[in-house]
């Protein structure tokens, strides 16, 4: 039986390299993390730091403009936390959008390199396939010298 989803937002696979920056103890501290999941309302990330649910979270995305997003720590499992988003800590109506921007453009650019990618293939099979039709016709023409001589 499936469990009843009861999320808001939909969940998208990604893998986004960040910079997770957190107060410990007082002290600044800046970790490299990972972007497993996202949503519009928060994300699910990997990173060495030592946070316990209701703490505060900034994840940097590295990006041109770096993006930066705050939000809280809602849970924790080793070292992977789920953010909910912390709006009052953002710029209004900048960082969703350009978050979003940013993933469409690379997620763009992968089906870019991937078709790229498609269509080299497909030019070195025809490649290959004339290349064995050439070889064929000179095995048999090797073949009908051997059985004249």
């Amino acid at each position: 039986m499936d469990p009843i989803n009861t999320r808001r937002w939909p969940r998208y696979q990604v893998y986004l390299p960040v910079v997770i920056a957190a107060k410990i103890g007082g002290a600044n501290l800046a970790v490299p993390g990972l972007v497993c999941e996202l949503s519009r309302s928060g994300l699910e990330v990997y990173g060495g730091v030592n946070l316990q649910p209701g703490d505060p979270m900034e994840v940097e995305f590295r990006t041109q403009d770096r993006i930066r997003i705050a939000g809280v720590v809602r849970n924790r499992t080793g070292f992977c936390f789920g953010l909910e988003f912390r709006p009052a800590w953002r710029k209004a109506g900048t960082a969703p959008e350009a978050l979003e921007t940013l993933i469409r453009q690379r997620h763009e650019a992968y089906l870019r390199e991937a078709r790229e990618n498609i269509r080299q293939t497909r030019e070195m099979v025809l490649e290959i396939r004339k290349c064995r039709n050439k070889i064929e016709l000179l095995s048999f023409a090797v073949e009908d010298w051997l059985a004249k001589s």
